[in-house]
């Protein structure tokens, strides 16, 4: 499933993405969840980091799309950015917001199928390893190949990553069962470590991005079975 935000207050080219979301999605047996906002303030507004790919129009009456994308990477620095514009000379901007591509008005299809090739490339490469947290006061999307451990702590689940500690509701077990978690090791019942960041092992403790993990004796044996085969495999 790709989740795709459209930011488009132009209902005609709106409906033309919608229908070549619905071919592409059939061409290329791919589930896509499209999601069409007309305002950019609303969108931004009711944003919770929970798209793959946003679709954003330049030149819209209320805000344009240069401001609303700077909004959007505050928010989010991961999701996959597509300009939609009739002025190409602004696209050319989108490095600023790190804006993958753009797309031209009057769409194509072929073109339009094109880009979306491309993005579903880099979304396939990334893995799916984004991480939605939902902390007390936002929402957080984490990649998570730049989360380094998780533990347990005071009822609450505090993720330790590249940009700083978060804290979400929600159990360890759950986690452990996600299939985005499959290179993650249950070192105790309250930590959950990222085998890529694991730097030493000794009898009862492990070392994880410099911090000292314990190690529960009952579960080292199938740790270490667990480390060396996703460690053998490719890497992170």
């Amino acid at each position: 499933m790709i989740r795709i935000a459209m930011v488009e207050d132009e209902e005609e080219h709106a409906r033309s993405i919608q229908r070549y979301c619905s071919r592409y999605s059939a061409e290329k047996r791919t589930d896509i969840d499209l999601v069409w906002h007309d305002n950019p303030i609303t969108f931004l507004e009711g944003y919770r980091g929970d798209y793959d790919v946003v679709l954003m129009d330049i030149v819209m009456p209320l805000m344009d799309g240069m401001t609303c994308a700077r909004n959007l990477r505050a928010a989010d620095s991961n999701v996959l950015l597509c300009f939609i514009t009739s002025m190409a000379q602004y696209a050319i901007h989108g490095y600023e917001v790190g804006a993958l591509d753009f797309v031209v008005k009057p769409i194509r299809y072929e073109e339009f199928s094109m880009k979306m090739d491309r993005l579903c490339r880099l979304l396939e490469r990334q893995g799916a390893k984004s991480y939605l947290i939902n902390s007390r006061s936002a929402v957080k999307k984490i990649d998570l190949r730049d989360l380094y451990y998780v533990e347990v702590y005071s009822h609450s689940l505090i993720f330790h990553t590249a940009e700083g500690d978060f804290e979400s509701y929600g159990k360890l077990s759950a986690l452990e069962e996600d299939a985005r978690f499959q290179r993650f090791l249950r070192v105790t019942p309250s930590h959950l470590v990222n085998c890529a960041y694991i730097s030493s092992v000794a009898e009862d403790t492990l070392v994880v991005h410099g911090d000292v993990i314990p190690l529960s004796r009952r579960r080292r044996k199938e740790c270490m079975e667990k480390l060396a085969t996703v460690l053998g495999g490719v890497g992170r």
